[in-house]
C-alpha cells in the first residue's frame, strides 16, 4: 500500500466514523427539485420482440409470486407482495434475518466474525435488479403493475434505512440499486407516481448519491467498483437533478468514467482485472451511463478504439457457441438483468451492445441470448464470422490459437498478470494456464469462483494453482492468497516469444517459484495447424527434487478414461471420442473426481454452485528434464 493510500485510508476511516451520525432515517433526507427519467428507455422497450416478451413474462410471474432464486440461493416466499420490510433482511442460506441489519453499515464485519454469512448473496437481492423485467412486462403486456412496483421500492426503503445494514456497505451495491430503480421508474413513467411516492423516490436517489460521493472506491480499490460508482452517480444525478451540484457531479463522473475505461482496458483489449466477465460488467456499466446521457453515439475516438479492441479480444476467446473461458472471478454480475438465472453468454451479450454502440457490426458475436439489455443499449445483431490463426495480446497477457475446422478448436494461453492494481482482487493463481474448446463443446475448463465467503479455505482453493490448467510444484501455488481479495505473493509472468511460422508457437514463463525453489516455470505451447497441441513445461534454474503436477480440469459433460500404462487419457463427450491428452514422460496420469479431502475434481459453473468433474493430474518429478504433453483433437 502506497503512502498516499495509507493517508487516504486514515482519512476515510475518520470520515466513516463521523458519518455514523449523519442519518436521521429517510425523513432526515431533504430532497430538492424534480424527479425525472432516462430519456428513450420506455419507447425502446415498447417494441420488444415476441421471444423476449415471453421470457420477460415468465420472469415477471416469478416476481409477482414472490419467487426469488439468485446466485444459487432461494429465498422463502413472502406471504404478501410487496413483501414486509423484514423480507430484505433474510439470509437465504438459513432463512433467518441477518443478525446486524440495523447496525451502522461500516460497523458490520463482513470479512471477519460473521463466518456463516455470504455477504454477496445477501446483497444480490437488494440490488433490486428484478424490478426491471417486472416493469418491462407491465409496459409491453399492458399489465397494471404500478402499485406493486411502487410498493416494492417503498418496502425496500422501509427495511433499509439510510446507511444502516449490509445493503449500504459497498458502493457497487448502492450504484447498482440506483440503476435498477432509475431504469424501472423510466419504464413505468414518473408521471404516474403520487406525491408521497415521488418524494420517497427522490429521497432514495439523494441518499444513494450522497453515500457514493462520500466514500468512493479509490487507490487499490479502484477497479470495477469505481466504474459502478461513477455510473451510479451519472444515472442518479439525471434522475434527481436537484441534488447539490448535480450537473457538475454528472459531468465530472462522466469524465472519470472515460478515464477509467482507458485505464482498466489495455490497448490490446484485454481487461485489467484478468476476468472476461468482470471486464464485460464494467463495460456494461459504462454503456448504461453513456445511454442515460445520450452520448453513446458520440464517444471520444480513444474510447471507441479501446472498446473496439475489447470486442476483438473477446471474439478471439469465444467458442462456436459464443462462450468464453471463465478466467479469474466470475460471479454472475450484470447491470441490466432479464432473469434471475445466470447468463452463460453474458460476455457475448455485452459484445453485441458495444458493437452496436460503436458501429462495428463486423465485431458482433456469433450468438447471444435475448435480453432487455439488447433493447435498452441497442445491441447489434449476431455475425457468424470466426477468427482463424493465432493472436497474442501482449499487454493483457493472452495468446489464442484457433483452428479453421468446421468445429473450430480454440486454445487460450494465459501469460498475463494475476490481476488489476496492487490487490488483484478478482485474479486467480492461474499463471501459464490453458483453456480448450472444440466447436461449442468446452473441454479443458476453469474451475470457476464458487464463493467469496463464508468458507475461506474454499475461496482460497478455487483461486489456487492446483485447480487450474498449469503446473504446480510440490503442492505450492504460483501466487499465494492472503484474504479473499488479496495476495501474499504474486507471480510475475512474461511472454518470451510468439511466432506463427513454421508452426504456431508461444513461450512464456513466471517467477512464482523462484523465492522458495529457485526455479522459473517456463511453458511452450505449439500447434501443428491440424489437430495437435504440444505443451512443454520446464523448471529453469536450480535443480529441484520437488514433485510436479500438471493439471487439466475437464468439463462435466465429458468423461475421462486413463490408459492402462497411465501415459494418456481419452476424453469422451456425448459418446464421441473428442480429445486425447498424453505424456511423453516422465509424468504419469491419474483422474480425480469430486474429492472432498483434496479439493480436486470440482467445477463451479456459477456462483454458489459446485459439481464434481474429472481433473486429470500428470504427476512425477522432472529433475532437470522437461515434461512434454500432447493434446490431440480426434
Amino acid at each position: 500500500m502506497s503512502a498516499a493510500e495509507v493517508v487516504y485510508r486514515l482519512v476515510e476511516t475518520a470520515n466513516k466514523q463521523t458519518a455514523r451520525w449523519h442519518s436521521g432515517g429517510w425523513e432526515g433526507i431533504e430532497p430538492l427539485g424534480p424527479l425525472t427519467t432516462i430519456p428513450g428507455i420506455r419507447s425502446r422497450l415498447i417494441a420488444t420482440s415476441s421471444d423476449l416478451s415471453a421470457l420477460i413474462s415468465c420472469e415477471a410471474d416469478d416476481v409477482r409470486a414472490g419467487s426469488f432464486c439468485l446466485l444459487g440461493a432461494r429465498w422463502p416466499k413472502p406471504s404478501l407482495m410487496p413483501p414486509d420490510p423484514s423480507f430484505w433482511r433474510i439470509d437465504p442460506t438459513d432463512g433467518e434475518p441477518f443478525p446486524q441489519w440495523d447496525a451502522y453499515a461500516f460497523d458490520i464485519s463482513f470479512r471477519h466474525g460473521i463466518n456463516t454469512r455470504d455477504m454477496k448473496t445477501i446483497a444480490e437481492l437488494n440490488r433490486l435488479q428484478f424490478l426491471v423485467p417486472l416493469a418491462t412486462d407491465a409496459l409491453v403486456e399492458k399489465h397494471d403493475e404500478f402499485v406493486l412496483l411502487a410498493g416494492m421500492i417503498r418496502s425496500w426503503m422501509a427495511g433499509n434505512p439510510p446507511f444502516r445494514g449490509p445493503s449500504w456497505i459497498f458502493g457497487i451495491d448502492v450504484a447498482l440499486r440506483i440503476i435498477s430503480v432509475a431504469v424501472t421508474l423510466s419504464i413505468i413513467g414518473v408521471d404516474r407516481l403520487d406525491g408521497v411516492t415521488r418524494s420517497a423516490a427522490l429521497r432514495f436517489f439523494f441518499a444513494h448519491l450522497d453515500w457514493i460521493k462520500r466514500f468512493p472506491s479509490l487507490h487499490s480499490s479502484a477497479n470495477n467498483h469505481r466504474i459502478a460508482e461513477l455510473a451510479g452517480l451519472v444515472v442518479g444525478s439525471i434522475m434527481a437533478p436537484g441534488f447539490p451540484d448535480a450537473v457538475a457531479l454528472r459531468e465530472n463522473s462522466w469524465r472519470a468514467l472515460l478515464a477509467e475505461i482507458d485505464q482498466q482496458i489495455h490497448p490490446d483489449g484485454v481487461g485489467g482485472e484478468q476476468s472476461p466477465t468482470y471486464t464485460a460488467f464494467s463495460i456494461e456499466l459504462f454503456l448504461v451511463a453513456a445511454t442515460a446521457l445520450g452520448r453513446e453515439a458520440s464517444l471520444p475516438a480513444t474510447t471507441v478504439d479501446r472498446l473496439s479492441a475489447w470486442l476483438e479480444h473477446s471474439l478471439w476467446l469465444m467458442d462456436a457457441d459464443a462462450k468464453v473461458p471463465a478466467i479469474g472471478d466470475c460471479d454472475d454480475c450484470r447491470v441490466i438483468a432479464t432473469t434471475q438465472a445466470p447468463e452463460p453468454r453474458y460476455v457475448a451479450s455485452v459484445v453485441a451492445a458495444v458493437s452496436g454502440c460503436v458501429g462495428r457490426l463486423d465485431l458482433a458475436p456469433p450468438a447471444k441470448d435475448p435480453s432487455i439489455r439488447d433493447v435498452i443499449l441497442r445491441s447489434a445483431a449476431v455475425a457468424p464470422a470466426q477468427r482463424v490463426g493465432m493472436r497474442s495480446f501482449t499487454r493483457g497477457g493472452y495468446s489464442v490459437i484457433r483452428s479453421g475446422h468446421k468445429d473450430p478448436v480454440v486454445l487460450t494461453f494465459d501469460h498475463g498478470p494475476v490481476g488489476y492494481l496492487s490487490i488483484a482482487g478478482h485474479g486467480h493463481a492461474d499463471a501459464l494456464s490453458i483453456w480448450l474448446s472444440v466447436g461449442s463443446q468446452p473441454v479443458i475448463v476453469d474451475a470457476g469462483t464458487y464463493r467469496y465467503g463464508p468458507n475461506r479455505e474454499l475461496r482460497d482453493h478455487f483461486r489456487d494453482t492446483a485447480v487450474h490448467n498449469t503446473l504446480s510444484l510440490s503442492g505450492v501455488g504460483s501466487s499465494r492468497p492472503s484474504g479473499p481479495f488479496n495476495w501474499a505473493s504474486k507471480a510475475n509472468t512474461r511472454l518470451m516469444s510468439s511466432k506463427t511460422t513454421p508452426v504456431a508457437r508461444v513461450v512464456a514463463e513466471h517467477d512464482g517459484y523462484v523465492g522458495q525453489y529457485g526455479v522459473r516455470h517456463r511453458r511452450t505451447v505449439e500447434f501443428d495447424d491440424v489437430s495437435r497441441f504440444t505443451i512443454i513445461d520446464e523448471l529453469v534454474g536450480v535443480p529441484t527434487n520437488g514433485s510436479v503436477t500438471v493439471s487439466f480440469l475437464i468439463d462435466p459433460t465429458c468423461q475421462s478414461t486413463v490408459e492402462p500404462d497411465r501415459s494418456g487419457v481419452l476424453i469422451t463427450c456425448s459418446n464421441r471420442q473428442l480429445v486425447r491428452i498424453a505424456s511423453a514422460g516422465p509424468l504419469k496420469a491419474r483422474v480425480v473426481r469430486g474429492d472432498q479431502a483434496t479439493g480436486f475434481g470440482w467445477f463451479s459453473p456459477s456462483y454458489r454452485v459446485r459439481i464434481p468433474t474429472d481433473q486429470i493430474l500428470f504427476e512425477g518429478h522432472l529433475r532437470g528434464t522437461t515434461s512434454t504433453i500432447t493434446i490431440e483433437v480426434l
